[in-house]
């Protein structure tokens, strides 16, 4: 009788079974990033907290369908006061989005005694079952693809006058995160535009970013949008073609360890006085090609010369022959012996005071 009245830990104190179950975290957050989906790991203690040996079973169940939740140990064979840990295994699959369900593992007495008694009614009432309960979540993450929709060169050769004198580069955001994004685009090098003197904005389908070097969408997730787009120009053509790149750095506002992404686009402004040749818009291999044309008119341009020379020379030598035969004769009518005459033309190869200092004096490439 005294018995009944007695409190019910009292009675249990006393029970030849039970069991206890910590575990060290009850909420549980599971990143669900496609580049970081690991299992979260919790470690779980049972112990055996009757008064004889005891065969104590775990299992585990999570109400919804989006997280698995394994065991590393199933059953326990654990003398009186004896304990043993085991890990619980949290899983998810990754992209899925931010929810939460609850958990609960439970460890029961099976049997107990030297000789396996199982365990029933009414002692599972005292102390031979217990539970440990939470919720297991997955995490919000950031993650986008940015791009620009022609990333060949631009080429500027208007300067502004009216709207369509401006170009403009169609940006395209996808939201691969798990949430609706906040997403920032960012002009990096906008000192080095105000310097070339660039205008340039941003503007989507509901507000114009102009002079601002930022602009920001909200994208949903797994959705895409291309309504973002960058305008520029220049109010004066420089008077030489200038070159410069356009740097974007897209980034999550929502999550500060996103990690940006970035794009370049080729500018190209053709200077005011573009028909003018000028050595810098000339390529190397037009180089060579004006430098061999060069040689070989330089080189013809000798050759003429020294035919026009040796013509001259072969002339002269004819007009001093003749000039010796016409004495000749006229010797030989007065009776008097005639002299040798010398050849007429002698071989060039016999010309050794040939040189090129025999050249007209007033010869001068200038004269060209």
């Amino acid at each position: 009788m005294f018995c009944m009245f007695a409190p019910m830990n009292v009675q249990a104190q006393g029970a030849p079974i039970g069991v206890e179950l910590e575990c060290s975290q009850q909420t549980i957050g599971i990143n669900v990033h496609p580049e970081q989906n690991i299992p979260v790991d919790v470690t779980c203690v049972v112990k055996n907290s009757g008064s004889v040996s005891e065969t104590i079973s775990v299992d585990s169940n999570v109400e919804g369908n989006s997280f698995a939740l394994s065991l590393s140990e199933s059953t326990f064979e654990l003398g009186a006061g004896e304990e043993e840990s085991f890990v619980a295994s949290f899983s998810a699959s990754p992209r899925i989005s931010v929810v939460s369900e609850d958990y609960n593992i439970t460890a029961q007495v099976e049997s107990w005694g030297q000789d396996p008694i199982p365990v029933q009614l009414p002692w599972s009432q005292f102390g031979a079952v217990s539970e440990v309960g939470g919720v297991v979540s997955s995490l919000a993450y950031s993650r986008m693809t940015f791009q620009v929709m022609d990333k060949s060169t631009i080429t500027i050769e208007e300067a502004v006058e009216d709207e369509d004198d401006f170009e403009s580069i169609q940006l395209t955001i996808f939201n691969d995160g798990n949430v609706d994004d906040d997403i920032v685009v960012e002009l990096v090098n906008s000192d080095e535009l105000d310097d070339l003197g660039i205008n340039y904005a941003f503007f989507n389908l509901e507000t114009l970013y102009v002079g601002m070097d930022t602009y920001r969408e909200t994208v949903s997730s797994g959705a895409t949008s291309s309504s973002g787009t960058m305008i520029f120009g220049i109010d004066k053509l420089p008077d030489e073609d200038i070159s410069f790149e356009i740097e974007l750095l897209a980034y999550s506002s929502n999550d500060d360890d996103t990690d940006p992404v970035k794009v370049t686009v080729d500018v190209v402004i053709t200077g005011g006085d573009s028909s003018a040749l000028g050595l810098d818009s000339v390529s190397s291999s037009d180089l060579k090609l004006i430098g061999m044309a060069g040689g070989g008119l330089i080189g013809v341009i000798v050759l003429l010369v020294l035919i026009s020379r040796l013509t001259k020379k072969a002339t002269g030598k004819q007009k001093v022959a003749a000039k010796e035969a016409k004495r000749a004769a006229k010797n030989q009518r007065k009776g008097r012996k005639p002299k040798k005459a010398k050849p007429a033309v002698e071989e060039l190869e016999d010309d050794d005071d040939f040189d090129f200092d025999d050249f007209d004096d007033d010869f001068d490439f200038d004269d060209l």
